[in-house]
């Protein structure tokens, strides 16, 4: 019998969500929809997400990203890539029942961002509403919030 993972307790996920973020957030004016389609690929032992943002119905990108959870160093680890042509690496730095808080470390890092510190986060609100975001930082300050969606579970 295998042992229960953390990555149960995000099962919930599973499924298609739908989400709305409004007026100059995630560096995009106006209002930004966005889909996602959660599964278990390429096995039980991932999460993975599908998904795609729209402003005016102009396609802003795409992303794939895989959760799991690294029971060697108790972390959770999501690596997500972006259709702008970079890959976020992301170590779990804190955890909640209904939060997770990534450190990001980008490849390759834009030119604009260097010296900038990112942190993203995923957070329950419930079985059928989830925030998710992104918090920046330049070197040494503290971080403050840089765009949150909150997607709602349609199937």
């Amino acid at each position: 019998m295998s042992e229960k993972s953390p990555l149960d307790d995000w099962r919930f996920l599973l499924g298609t969500w739908k989400g709305r973020a409004e007026g100059g957030q995630f560096g995009v004016k106006g209002m930004i929809e966005g889909v996602v389609v959660f599964s278990c690929e390429p096995s039980a032992m991932f999460i993975m997400g599908t998904g795609e943002n729209r402003s005016e119905g102009q396609l802003l990108h795409k992303s794939i990203s895989m959760l799991f959870y690294d029971s060697g160093g108790r972390k959770f680890r999501r690596k997500t890539f972006f259709s702008y042509g970079f890959v976020d690496n992301e170590v779990e730095c804190a955890r909640t029942e209904s939060e997770i808080k990534f450190d990001v470390t980008r490849e390759p890092m834009p030119k604009q961002y260097e010296g900038t510190c990112w942190r993203s986060f995923v957070r329950k609100i419930s079985d059928t509403k989830v925030a998710m975001g992104l918090e920046v930082a330049k070197e040494g300050k503290e971080f403050k919030p840089f765009g949150e969606s909150i997607i709602e579970k349609v199937k």
